[in-house]
């Protein structure tokens, strides 16, 4: 297809998204543990039921004033044939059932579509009453870790290696790099490739991105993202075994070591990386991400820092610019991003304004660009599922806001004081404190 074909293409697409707003697709992901399956269908089942209790949805106009009517779920997941549905009456029935349980995590992309009936605002000519309309929402689940891929469109293997090396010689992640490191410098780059020697790196490597995100450490920064997220990819699939390597002061010899790191690396950004943002990201409207900031904020600096620079990294996925990653992407684009602090309830709700801005400010030191490019963002603080509430305790001799709720492996109901969240970045003094 020649550039003006490609242009055309692009411009009939967004005529045609525009013409027929019958259809919105809504795309939902989130980092480690940020609870986006919970969130999903939530989701589903507060906007299922807005035509029976508005109430629930103060903030969706739509809901507050009257004109949703109802809506139902189709049985089959939207999207090309094969696509996975995604799990919400079994995900509903674990969190309300008789013994209540988290829902089982989504490793890979699924979908759904609800058909819901409103009115609209405006008055049909010769016609009483408000005009009656469907819309389908189409809610795409994916894993977080999947949009932290994009920066490898843009970079050579001998490039990322470089990063990935120096950031994995950075404390907590050293220590967990020890036995992948020890084996790397076993390896010799322009030497002959052995299966055996790759498979072993590429495991150890798997093993330290695997303790990095353990939730006593909570590094959401991986790369390669399906090495822990594979969705429909074989684990052993060839395209997987890979690891960052040490540059070489000249080109790598055919078939050896690093010769055949860098071609799967290739092949990897060209299959897997490059064909999601071209066949499922350019058809979204809008995006929600997922970030559990109270999380990182409990592990420390170090986890925080990480966090943000995640978010960076997720950013660079809706800067469509001349000079940003997706500038080989044509057609619709995402409009609007919301980044969400989740599990906002283990806080007490006068803290909930300071996690917002604390999560406003962790976007906007990377959202300017995206904004200048026609891309609206936003934050929120929000629970998907309220599990605690406030009440007032005493703590060295002190009245403070506490919230009560049922800790996991417990039998009764506790009261904490979670302690205050910063509204702007913590400094050294403060991670001291």
């Amino acid at each position: 297809m020649s550039a003006t074909e490609k242009a055309a293409s692009g411009i009939s697409n967004v005529a045609r998204r525009f013409a027929d707003r019958k259809n919105v697709r809504l795309a939902v992901t989130g980092l480690s543990r940020s609870g986006k399956t919970v969130f999903t269908t939530s989701f589903i089942h507060n906007l299922l039921s807005a035509g029976l209790w508005p109430e629930r949805l103060p903030f969706l106009k739509s809901a507050s004033r009257g004109a949703i009517i109802a809506g139902e779920v189709y049985p089959s997941a939207p999207g090309p044939s094969g696509t996975p549905r995604f799990p919400y009456e079994e995900s509903l029935n674990a969190i309300t059932g008789k013994s209540p349980a988290w829902p089982q995590a989504t490793d890979r992309l699924s979908a759904i579509r609800l058909a819901m009936r409103y009115r609209t605002r405006r008055k049909l000519p010769r016609a009483r009453g408000r005009k009656i309309q469907i819309l389908n929402v189409d809610l795409v689940d994916y894993p977080g870790e999947w949009l932290l891929d994009l920066p490898l469109a843009g970079k050579s293997f001998a490039t990322w290696s470089a990063e990935t090396l120096e950031l994995a010689r950075q404390e907590p992640r050293a220590g967990l790099a020890k036995p992948w490191l020890a084996h790397m410098a076993t390896l010799d780059g322009p030497g002959r490739a052995k299966d055996a020697e790759l498979e072993t790196a590429a495991d150890l490597y798997k093993a330290y991105l695997d303790s990095c995100r353990a939730p006593d450490v909570g590094m959401v920064l991986v790369q390669p993202a399906r090495f822990i997220r594979p969705g429909d990819v074989d684990p052993d699939d060839p395209i997987l075994q890979f690891c960052p390597l040490e540059p070489l002061p000249a080109k790598a010899p055919k078939g050896s070591v690093y010769q055949v790191m860098e071609e799967r690396y290739d092949a990897y950004r060209d299959l897997i990386v490059r064909p999601f943002y071209r066949d499922h990201f350019s058809g979204f409207d809008e995006q929600i991400v997922l970030v559990d900031v109270l999380s990182a904020l409990r592990l420390g600096k170090a986890a925080f820092d990480d966090a943000q620079a995640a978010i960076g990294a997720i950013l660079q996925s809706f800067d469509y610019g001349k000079s940003g990653l997706l500038s080989w992407l044509t057609g619709v684009r995402i409009s609007k991003v919301l980044f969400a602090a989740t599990k906002a309830d283990h806080v007490s709700s006068n803290q909930h304004h300071n996690l917002k801005r604390l999560l406003e400010e962790m976007v906007a030191r990377e959202a300017n660009r995206i904004r200048f490019r026609g891309v609206q963002t936003g934050a929120v603080a929000l629970s998907s599922v309220r599990c605690t509430e406030d009440v007032l305790g005493e703590v060295q001799g002190q009245t403070l806001s506490m919230v009560r709720g049922l800790p996991a492996g417990r039998d009764e109901e506790t009261a904490l004081f979670p302690g205050e969240i910063p509204a702007h970045f913590p400094t050294d003094q403060d991670w001291h404190d």
